[in-house]
């Protein structure tokens, strides 16, 4: 993909969590814990990658916009709609720092 032109690819992969590339490092993330069973999947790719895209904008590590992204889709799955559940940063900070110690990227071995 990287020689197609993108620096930074991220592919989601459902229950398997994502995949990012910044063409040096490859990083796999979990999902974030869903608090119940997801209401309307409408909208959780779409707020997945526009949490990295914001994150990445604001100067953010690739790292960090993978660990903001699934929380972002977690909580717009639990509502109906596209929009309803998108977080506002403060709600997302406080969904980080109740993370699971495992809530980080890691390298990607294959």
């Amino acid at each position: 993909m990287h020689n197609l032109g993108p620096k930074v690819v991220v592919i989601t992969d459902g229950p398997n969590g994502a995949y990012a590339s910044d063409g040096e490092k490859l990083l796999v993330m979990p999902n974030y814990p869903d608090p119940a069973p997801p209401y309307d999947r409408t909208g959780a790719g779409d707020a997945f990658a526009s949490t990295v895209v914001a994150a990445l904008a604001l100067g953010e590590s690739l790292e960090t916009a993978l660990r903001w992204a699934p929380i972002n889709s977690m909580s717009v799955v639990q509502k109906l709609g596209a929009q309803a559940g998108l977080l506002r940063p403060d709600e997302l900070q406080k969904l980080l720092d109740a993370a699971p110690e495992d809530y980080i990227p890691k390298e990607f071995k294959g």
